[in-house]
């Protein structure tokens, strides 16, 4: 994947480089560069940013629906209609499967959170 870095930001932004921005802002974990560049950036050139990670989005969401057969269409519309009928509607679902200790995040992800150091020992409690 193509990247950009914060000296190599150009003023105007293409719709090639906003493609590049919203792979970038979409990585997990988000990075350290996409971080300096976000500050560079407009409001404007923020949202356009943003608008294409949720075009970006439904496309994906969009075939990853294509790609399922009609059992797992099934299956996923009877879980959604149980949800639905649920009596409780304000049941805690979880924490909606992120890490929950910087060890899980590093298994996940690969680096440790940011502002974690590993040989601190008052981040290991």
């Amino acid at each position: 994947m193509k990247r950009i870095k914060v000296e190599d930001l150009p003023d105007i932004i293409t719709a090639e480089i906003i493609d590049i921005l919203a792979n970038t802002e979409m990585e997990m974990p988000v990075s350290k560069e996409w971080i300096a560049i976000a500050k560079k950036l407009s409001m404007e050139q923020r949202i356009s940013i943003n608008n294409r990670i949720s075009e970006i989005q439904q496309q994906q969401e969009k075939a990853r629906r294509d790609a399922m057969t009609e059992e797992e269409k099934a299956d996923e519309a009877a879980k959604w209609e149980r949800i639905r009928n649920d009596p409780d509607p304000y049941k805690f679902y979880g924490n909606m499967g992120q890490p929950e200790t910087p060890q899980e995040y590093k298994n996940r992800y690969g680096v440790w959170p940011p502002g974690y150091n590993e040989n601190d020992d008052e981040n290991k409690k």
